[in-house]
């Protein structure tokens, strides 16, 4: 018994020494081919944002050339061990069939965010309406797209659902229509309110006066009458035109004695004769 096991423990050390060179040079293989490919793959995103300027398309790039360096990497070190690397490609298909199968949300989402990567509806810090959220873009990986809301929330959105839904590009282009809506009562001066509203908008530093705001009587309500202001901002200065525009004309109507309406509750007492 001792005999066979000598016998069995002298093979197997000539086998691990005989074997050794071949897994040293695998595991070189492997480390050195792990650090190549993160190397490799950062250069690649440092060219395409330099080229393209947008970091999503070289994040998403920086990923593919990565993972594919790395399968690269592990089947050289495979054949280098002397493993038959055909039978274990067309092993990977066949499993590779099946989780496809059992991971089909998921590869939709990858779907997805290759769809994102190429049409490129939008790019990182992007405002977009996706559907009914708003935000502006974090991230677009493979698999999700990340917002940040205008009140700092974080959305985390499968990319299946972001290519399936109505987007909205705020940010695409370099300006923005706006319509502000002011109402005054029928006894004030319907030329003099419109002349304020022209004035207060072709001096404010936030309007754009090319194409001309324009103003102009939109609605004559039963207690008012409601001037329509359509006038262009650029983008991301919305909000700030706005809130400056509604002080702006308050304080100048009430400069000029335009009365804005509002509700009002006229109440009559009638006293009944008393017969004396």
């Amino acid at each position: 018994m001792e005999e066979k096991f000598l016998a069995m423990w002298s093979r197997f050390v000539e086998w691990f020494f005989a074997f050794l060179p071949n897994m040293i040079s695998a595991l070189l293989i492997l480390v050195v081919g792990f650090y190549i490919a993160r190397i490799f793959s950062r250069y690649v995103f440092k060219l395409i944002v330099k080229l393209t300027k947008d970091e999503t398309l070289g994040g998403f790039l920086c990923n593919v050339v990565f993972v594919a360096l790395l399968i690269l990497i592990i089947i050289t070190a495979l054949t280098n061990l002397g493993v038959q690397t055909t039978s274990i490609i067309a092993v990977l298909g066949t499993a590779g069939l099946a989780i496809g199968l059992s991971l089909k949300d998921s590869l939709s989402n990858l779907a997805g965010g290759i769809l994102i990567i190429v049409l490129r509806p939008f790019k990182k810090d992007d405002l977009v309406v996706i559907g009914s959220i708003t935000g502006k873009v974090q991230e677009v990986n493979l698999f999700q797209t990340k917002l940040t809301t205008p009140d700092n929330q974080l959305v985390i959105m499968p990319n299946s659902m972001v290519v399936s839904a109505p987007v909205t590009n705020v940010n695409i282009n370099p300006a923005r229509r706006m319509d502000l809506m002011f109402s005054v009562s029928y006894t004030s001066n319907l030329q003099k309110a419109k002349t304020i509203l022209e004035e207060v908008f072709a001096t404010d530093e936030n309007v754009l006066q090319e194409p001309k705001p324009l103003v102009g009587v939109d609605v004559l309500n039963a207690s008012s009458i409601d001037f329509m202001v359509r006038f262009w901002v650029k983008t991301g200065e919305n909000i700030n035109a706005k809130l400056a525009l509604l002080q702006r004309v308050k304080i100048r109507f009430d400069e000029e004695g335009i009365e804005i309406p509002y509700n009002k509750l006229d109440i009559n007492l009638n006293t009944p004769l008393v017969s004396k």
